[in-house]
């Protein structure tokens, strides 16, 4: 005679006592009558997907061993010299005080401040929650593509033991990431600014915080043009 599998005995037992009005003191419920055994599952939360918070893990793991790509490197470069070195008709003064004053404007905060040498760093301007959230994810997904992971690693779920590698809390900036402006006497009256980011490494959002500063910058140039 051919044994029945226990699960199966088990499913018919429960079937068996939900015909009869037993589950429910079974389950603890207090109540007999007929109880819906797929509205008992749904109350349980579905297991998590393992090989994905696994792939998650692991890009996180590579983006704090090395957030930078060969391909974002090369265009950082191009980018700095096409547009990260200006040069003002004015004295090395007042761009100095002018560059100082626009960082405080943008909400940066000047950590270091050297007239003699020319040399400022500071912190990161704030950029606008949504825009900043976005562009961190856009570099996640462009990093993880280009590292071999599933689109997925990238993304938030909906379930209830999944993580979120992107957005504010990205790893696309890492560690103190901050800006820093050199500043070089090329005349009584001509002054070159060099701009660069530091732990910074997505192409473009360098290319969107140079686009903010220097955009502080021209402003301030020109609400100071009386002073000079």
């Amino acid at each position: 005679m051919k044994t029945m599998p226990r699960r199966s005995l088990l499913v018919l037992g429960l079937g068996a006592l939900a015909g009869c009005g037993g589950v429910g003191d079974i389950a603890g419920m207090g109540r007999g009558g007929n109880v819906d055994m797929s509205a008992m599952f749904k109350t349980h939360a579905p297991m998590p997907d393992l090989d994905s918070m696994a792939a998650k893990q692991k890009l996180m793991q590579d983006m704090m061993n090395n957030p930078d790509l060969p391909a974002w490197h090369a265009q950082r470069e191009k980018m700095a010299l096409a547009i990260g070195d200006r040069t003002f008709d004015k004295r090395f003064e007042r761009v100095f005080d002018s560059m100082t004053v626009a960082l405080a404007t943008l909400g940066s905060r000047v950590n270091n401040m050297e007239r003699v040498s020319g040399y400022i760093t500071a912190s990161l301007p704030p950029l606008a929650p949504e825009k900043a959230d976005a562009m961190q994810r856009d570099g996640l997904r462009q990093y993880a593509a280009a590292k071999g992971y599933p689109a997925s690693a990238a993304d938030k779920g909906d379930g209830a033991f999944d993580f979120d590698v992107g957005g504010s809390n990205s790893l696309m900036t890492r560690g103190m990431a901050g800006l820093t402006l050199s500043l070089v006497r090329q005349g009584s009256r001509q002054t070159k600014v060099k701009l660069r980011f530091d732990n910074l490494y997505y192409p473009a959002l360098v290319a969107e915080y140079y686009q903010t500063v220097w955009a502080a910058v021209d402003k301030q140039m020109f609400l100071d043009q009386s002073l000079d």
